[in-house]
């Protein structure tokens, strides 16, 4: 039997955007319902432990410099955080020969003379890019043809360099099977902070990290909102009249005055609107790709590599795992290597077993960290591309032609149904900062409209 509901906002998703909405919204008096088609919350941020108790996040968890929403709402529910392990020299493999340096380019040299000169330059062309419409930046028809990998070759005439400086702008997901656009890069340059390392005056402070994970910002939002969040409610439809809107899961109904979606437009895509969403809206959300990697983690009896002097975080240019980091808890045992295995490379080894990756994964640990890392305790693996409520972690990200073809359609609300999520968010976009951000102005479209609709 379906059950039916009413509320005056109902929000579709149970991750850090929905949760952080329907809680500002609850806060001031509104009525709220979150259906979640899963049977946690959290959305992308994802808490595990090991079997002697210690933490580990499959999902979001670095906080960085200058996101203080986040570490406010950390505060009010009082979650600790502790600075992410860090100390220590990096390990580079370059050309199949390792070397060791406190950073990924020797300072004094060529390249990182080249590397600070072509970061100046990007952080000036986004210096005056629109955050909230990058789609009008006075050079954004060219820009947004072009690609960033495109510019860096044209432009950085050294191979460490390029590849320095595209890791420090994508992340992660510098290895998307398709590429990003120079556009896209700029905003991602003025949204967040990938070039602090490289244009920043003084020392930058370290990234921390949740004490106990990052996951129970929302499991202490939902225990908050009590019997708001409605978990196992797949959202399959979204029905509106000029009156009202309609959220029809699997489960039961929510009549509502007004809706907030804060599923990636890719997954947002996947429900069915009456009536349909404008082209504009629908053809983004086909189009802005979910960027994916295969999380992995590996357990030791201890931080090994420090004393070797080693921080855990590596560079490499060839391998399954080409990034990865030191993820200890807080008391520095056991010791826990965090590894992505980016899209190009997932895509060659997913249909692989996990025995099959597990091997792969520790043969590249043992070429940057030496024999003490060939016998990890645990091992431990998320395949976010195969999520069936994401498809994808971080967050959607902006082809060629993208932003200047779809992009006023990312936050215009379409009748009564709004949007959220970390893919809207103008700063710390793709962050959960940014998450939480959107979240804010997407409460604050509603709260009014809500408000003058009952007065």
């Amino acid at each position: 039997m379906t059950t039916r509901q009413s509320c005056d906002v109902a929000v579709v998703g149970a991750g850090l955007s929905g949760l952080y909405a329907a809680r500002l919204l609850a806060a001031v008096g509104v009525d709220v319902l979150v259906l979640e088609a899963q049977t946690r919350v959290g959305g992308r941020t994802l808490t595990g432990h090991f079997s002697d108790g210690t933490f580990v996040d499959d999902g979001g968890q670095w906080v960085s410099p200058g996101q203080d929403r986040i570490a406010s709402l950390a505060r009010d529910l009082q979650i600790e955080m502790f600075p992410s392990w860090s100390d220590g020299r990096m390990v580079l493999l370059r050309d199949g020969i390792r070397s060791v340096g406190e950073g990924p380019i020797p300072p004094n040299s060529e390249a990182n003379e080249t590397t600070m000169s072509a970061a100046r330059r990007l952080a000036n062309m986004a210096s005056d890019l629109p955050l909230d419409a990058p789609w009008t930046y006075a050079d954004a028809p060219r820009c947004d043809a072009a690609t960033l990998h495109r510019w860096l070759a044209e432009r950085v005439d050294n191979p460490l360099a390029e590849r320095v400086l595209s890791n420090a702008i994508e992340g992660v997901f510098a290895r998307n099977a398709a590429p990003t656009s120079l556009l896209s890069a700029l905003f991602w340059v003025r949204s967040g902070d990938p070039l602090v390392p490289f244009v920043a005056e003084g020392p930058v402070a370290p990234e921390r990290r949740f004490v106990g994970g990052a996951q129970q910002l929302c499991d202490k939002m939902s225990t908050g909102l009590g019997d708001r969040v409605l978990l196992g409610s797949t959202v399959t439809e979204i029905t509106q009249t000029e009156a009202a809107v309609e959220i029809i899961s699997t489960n039961r109904v929510v009549h509502a005055d007004r809706a907030i979606v804060t599923l990636s437009p890719t997954i947002a895509g996947r429900i069915r609107y009456s009536p349909g969403l404008p082209v504009q809206r629908d053809h983004l959300c086909q189009r802005a790709s979910m960027r994916w990697a295969i999380k992995v983690h590996c357990v030791y009896a201890n931080r090994f590599w420090a004393a070797e002097g080693l921080s855990g975080a590596t560079m490499s240019d060839d391998g399954i795992v080409r990034i990865t980091a030191d993820n200890s808890p807080p008391s520095g045992a056991p010791g826990v290597l965090v590894g992505f295995i980016e899209e190009t490379e997932a895509l060659q080894i997913s249909s692989a077993n996990p025995d099959e990756r597990r091997a792969a994964v520790v043969a590249d640990l043992v070429k940057y960290f030496g024999a003490h890392a060939a016998d990890p305790l645990t091992y431990r693996e998320k395949h976010w591309g195969d999520d069936p409520f994401s498809r994808g972690i971080d967050g959607g990200y902006w082809s060629p032609g993208i932003w200047t073809a779809y992009g006023a359609a990312l936050r215009r609300p379409v009748g009564r149904v709004h949007w959220a999520g970390t893919e809207t968010a103008a700063v710390w976009n793709g962050k959960m900062e940014g998450a939480l951000l959107s979240a804010e102005r997407a409460a604050a479209e509603v709260q009014g409209l809500v408000v003058d609709n009952t007065t």
